[in-house]
């Protein structure tokens, strides 16, 4: 355990960081999988869902794009 207040902060705010990436994750993965149904909920609800994981940095531009494209040629 940490006796500097810093890191202590820091490994609060790193648990809180890692519980909502791998929520984001979780959902993504269950999008990405609801995609195959071809409704235009889906694909319109896995594009949002890709943006925002991108906005937070949980996945690479590249891994975006390429599922973009995937679903876009569904």
């Amino acid at each position: 355990m940490a006796n500097i207040n810093s890191q202590k902060k820091r490994i609060r705010q790193d648990k809180k960081r890692n519980l909502r990436n791998k929520s984001i994750k979780t959902e993504l993965k269950t999008v990405l999988k609801s995609v195959e149904d071809s409704s235009v909920e889906n694909k319109s609800n896995a594009l949002k869902t890709l943006d925002i994981a991108y906005s937070k940095g949980i996945i690479t531009k590249n891994f975006r794009d390429r599922n973009k494209s995937k679903i876009s040629k569904l």
